[in-house]
């Protein structure tokens, strides 16, 4: 079965208002505010009844001042997610996708964005079998990555919208 490519541009984007604005927009907003702001992106996903649900977010805070963050969600059959490992590896690559896109901003330079997976670095939770992959995926492409328990912006933020 051939797992349906997520395309970050297709998606119907909001912002932290649930108010739906074009990605185009949501990337003009990150790059003038890119030299006040860190850059945070994330995705987490849940089954709900037959589809499992992602929601990806780039999440932009300034110390002293708060921050807003930016959402889109996509679906997929269930089906096509067999095992764990697969689902969170799925996170991770629309995570780093994102990051990518980010990135490929003139003036966003990829280690000044935190890519947070949802994945525990202890051996006693089931996240953990996709580590060392998920972690050395996103470190090997040159961004920051972060995970539990301070990823935040995929274990908190986006884990609100995958629901």
């Amino acid at each position: 079965m051939k797992m349906n490519k997520i395309n970050l541009n297709e998606l119907s984007w909001c912002d932290a208002n649930s108010n739906v604005i074009m990605m185009e927009t949501v990337l003009s907003r990150v790059n003038n505010r890119r030299d006040h702001v860190e850059i945070h992106v994330g995705c987490d996903s849940h089954f709900v009844k037959n589809t499992c649900k992602f929601a990806i977010v780039i999440a932009m805070y300034e110390r002293g001042k708060g921050g807003t963050y930016f959402f889109a969600r996509a679906k997929r059959d269930r089906s096509l997610f067999t095992n764990m490992k697969i689902r969170l590896l799925k996170e991770v690559e629309l995570a780093v996708t994102l990051a990518e896109l980010l990135s490929s901003l003139d003036t966003t330079n990829r280690n000044d964005i935190s890519v947070h997976l949802d994945i525990n670095p202890n051996k006693k939770f089931k996240s953990n079998a996709v580590f060392t992959s998920a972690t050395s995926w996103v470190k090997s492409l040159g961004y920051q990555c972060v995970v539990k328990p301070d990823s935040w912006a995929s274990s908190w933020l986006a884990d609100a919208y995958a629901k």
